[in-house]
């Protein structure tokens, strides 16, 4: 039986200017094809939604949120 992957890409030369709402949207599907996660980014930061149709909000964070989450506390 073939192994199962996820994958994705995009590229883009020179640059966007994001605006207020959700100006860049990601859908991410697991190895099976079933929805995984929607992730919206804008220029102030990302959100992240899950469950079966995409509509609960797991987390919304500015940019600089962003880095102090995945930040390692050691670090600080």
């Amino acid at each position: 039986m073939p192994k199962l992957k996820r994958s994705s890409s995009m590229q883009y030369r020179g640059y966007i200017d994001l605006g207020v709402g959700p100006s860049v949207r990601v859908w991410g599907y697991g190895k099976k094809g079933k929805f995984v996660c929607r992730v919206e980014l804008n220029s102030a930061g990302l959100a992240v939604f899950s469950g079966t149709k995409g509509q609960k909000k797991i987390a919304n964070v500015t940019w600089e949120g962003l880095i102090k989450r995945l930040k390692p506390a050691s670090s600080s």
